[in-house]
């Protein structure tokens, strides 16, 4: 690894002889320097750094995080940047409350767990974002957002633990020039650009943002691939209105590696020791995963006047994933032989939402309103098929090369299946700002439908669901720096299990929260911090009746989560930035129609969870940042087959080539080292059969040049 590491950084660092001194020859005008100092540490969102001054993704609105009566976190593009996050799963790592990598070395989907539920939904740009296992670059992010809870009142349908929401970058006006490229452990070789400019005289700027990257997997044999490019043109004709249409097309030949492993071997070693993590159970040349998706959006606002402002979102999008790979069985009675199977999928997704808002800014004697109305849309289109359980050959983990696929068997299962959901919302939302009290309080009414067809039986499901949902919150701003809140809010899930004939339409799932809470943040909010206290219950869950053939289902299921948070990030003094976080969660099934299940712990989620990242700066030009991450003890769905708890390091550093010598002002180079001791654990169990081996040491050296 070390000769290819070398090999990049030269082959990097001769690019940048040639490209340095011509970047800067067209380099005009002292403001365009200045601006690209700023990247990173100022945005015009009043981002500091680790310190994200505002966030849409609470409230929809441009209220300061320091008044919103909730928990949001978020993370921002210099902490993206130095910790060398490749996707939103690696930048929630420092996140509390969020399990970021469950599935560790095969967390190729960004699922996120919060407050212990999963699956957290992902929208990007505050639209809904998914289908097809899709995964956005992290490159292409300017920040990731988690907001804790239930979150249906402006959002619609989501699990109770919350949501992730990021957000791209786009033209703004600002004058970029970044280019990158970086090598390192697995073969690692990537190039990456991000450009801006205002067009001279016109009322149009533009951004185009692209990377291209790849990389072999943790298990031997397979590779990743990935090319992203986002365009996107903002139009400003006057003061008060802005329209910016933006894309997104990211392509995968190799998408990556997705499977598990069982207890034995993984969590407790076999009479020969534990199964490396860098195994592969299939075989190279028959594994296949590649992943498509490409988008179009628009976000557009004019404000009629001083108090009114009207803003309309949109996107339609389109992915596909295929795959075909060997999948594990289990193990045989000589702890070497493990069975295997093939499954091949395909599914591919077809999207377009759409957020339209009104927000009126007014007041009632001291009080001041900022009122906003919406109304959205999604519609999901999606096709899965596939076959699984065709039976092929053992393989012999202990001398895997010598494993063939041999005769493929025929498949034991078939599905071709095709589904149709549509979701429209409206809601409205008050808040109300009086003497230090923000005040924030809405209600949604949602309609779903959801129809689905066997496309090899013909057999079709139509479900129809409506739910109300709300948030009211209170937050105090007591003047010295801190402020205390308190909230409660509710979120839906639409249950697509169908009931037999004569019963009614299952109702959908409900989340209940209830949370308090105390922040702080100095006097420039250049440091901050969150503690939050949250009883959280998701009733009407899906439980089968016992002893039933075929099964019946009632709704009288409940799982109770409740929790700690404490979060601190920013800059301590002017040369030390830190992350510091610890969540504790204690996530369980209440009430059930069967008693052995009852007080069992949520699967996959730690009661504890600990991390820290301090980052120093040097006058001399260099900075070093280390970083712990602690994940306790998590559970299966039995509680018997779990996941012991485990210490990562990880560790970066970083040099201004400028100090060095001034003809390379503007460059950096960085080395990120993620899991610094090369610890070997388990990520997590979902059961004796299903565990996610963690991901090994990583090394990434990179050479970015800004000017």
């Amino acid at each position: 690894m070390a000769g290819k590491m070398t090999q990049g950084l030269l082959l990097a660092t001769s690019a940048w002889m040639v490209l340095a001194p011509l970047a800067q020859a067209q380099t005009t005008g002292e403001g365009a320097a200045q601006d690209s100092k700023s990247l990173g540490t100022i945005h015009l969102d009043g981002t500091k750094g680790y310190v994200a001054g505002k966030s849409r993704a609470g409230t929809k609105t441009d209220t300061p995080l320091e008044e919103t009566p909730a928990s949001v976190s978020v993370v921002t593009e210099a902490q993206i940047a130095d910790q060398g996050a490749k996707s939103v799963a690696q930048a929630l790592r420092y996140t509390p409350g969020v399990s970021a990598e469950y599935r560790g070395a095969s967390n190729i989907s960004d699922e996120v767990y919060m407050r212990g539920f999963g699956y957290a939904p992902r929208y990007v740009d505050g639209l809904a974002f998914g289908g097809s296992g899709q995964q956005i670059d992290a490159w292409a992010l300017e920040s990731v957002a988690a907001v804790k809870g239930p979150a249906s009142v402006l959002y619609g349908q989501a699990s109770p633990g919350g949501l992730i929401d990021s957000t791209t970058k786009k033209a703004d006006g600002r004058t970029i020039n970044h280019i990158g490229m970086s090598t390192g452990s697995h073969s690692r070789a990537e190039a990456r650009f991000d450009f801006a400019r205002q067009i001279e005289g016109t009322d149009l700027a533009w951004r185009f943002v692209g990377n291209a990257a790849q990389a072999d997997t943790q298990e031997k044999g397979l590779q990743t691939r990935r090319l992203m490019l986002a365009p996107s043109v903002r139009w400003t004709p006057d003061d008060a209105t802005s329209l910016t249409v933006f894309a997104m097309y990211q392509r995968e030949p190799d998408a990556g590696y997705r499977n598990f492993r069982e207890y034995l071997g993984t969590v407790v070693p076999t009479t020969y020791g534990y199964i490396p993590a860098d195994f592969l159970v299939g075989q190279a040349d028959f594994e296949r995963s590649s992943r498509t998706a490409h988008s179009l959006g628009f976000d557009f606002e004019h404000k009629l006047s001083e108090t009114l402002t009207l803003r309309s979102k949109g996107r339609i999008s389109q992915g596909d994933w295929t795959q075909r790979t060997l999948v594990w069985g289990s193990l045989a009675a000589d702890e070497r032989t493990i069975s295997r199977s093939v499954t091949e999928s395909y599914s591919e997704t077809r999207q377009a939402t759409l957020d339209n808002q009104a927000e009126l800014k007014f007041r009632t004697g001291a009080a001041e309103h900022t009122l906003l109305a919406g109304f959205d849309v999604q519609y999901t289109r999606g096709r899965s098929s596939g076959t699984s359980g065709a039976a092929v050959n053992p393989i012999d983990w202990t001398n895997p090369g010598a494993s063939t696929i041999g005769t493929i068997g025929a498949p034991r299962n078939t599905n071709d299946s095709t589904s149709h959901t549509r979701q429209h919302g409206l809601y409205l939302q008050d808040q109300i700002a009086w003497n230090g009290l923000n005040v924030q309080a809405g209600l949604r009414y949602d309609w779903a439908t959801s129809v689905s067809q066997n496309n090899i039986s013909g057999n079709r499901t139509h479900i129809d669901s409506e739910a109300l949902s709300g948030r009211l919150g209170a937050l105090y701003d007591w003047g010295n720096g801190f402020a205390t809140y308190a909230s409660y809010s509710t979120s839906f899930e639409p249950v697509n299990q169908v009931p037999q004939a004569g019963e009614s339409a299952f109702d959908p799932t409900e989340g209940k929260q209830l949370e308090v809470g105390v922040k702080w943040a100095n006097s420039d909010d250049s440091l901050t911090a969150t503690l939050s206290v949250y009883d959280l219950r998701q009733t009407n869950v899906m439980k089968s009746v016992p002893g039933t053939s075929p099964a019946r289902y009632e709704q009288v299921g409940e799982i109770r989560s409740r929790g700690v948070e404490l979060e601190v990030q920013g800059q301590v003094t002017e040369a030390f930035s830190m992350i510091g976080s610890y969540s504790y969660n204690d996530s369980r099934i209440s009430k059930s129609n069967n008693a052995a299940e009852v007080g069992l712990h949520n699967d996959r989620v730690p009661m504890h969870q600990a991390a820290l990242w301090g980052k120093y700066s040097f006058e001399s030009g260099w900075d070093l940042a280390l970083g712990l991450r602690y994940m306790g003890t998590s559970f299966d769905r039995t509680n018997q087959w779990n996941a012991p708890a485990v210490t990562l390091v990880d560790l970066a550093v970083g040099y201004d080539l400028g100090r060095f010598d001034s003809r390379y002002d503007g460059m950096r180079a960085q080395l990120n080292v993620t899991n610094l001791t090369d610890e070997f654990y388990t990520a997590s169990c979902a059961s004796r059969f299903a565990c996610f081996v963690g991901n090994e040491r990583n090394v990434t050296l990179a050479l970015d040049y800004q000017w």
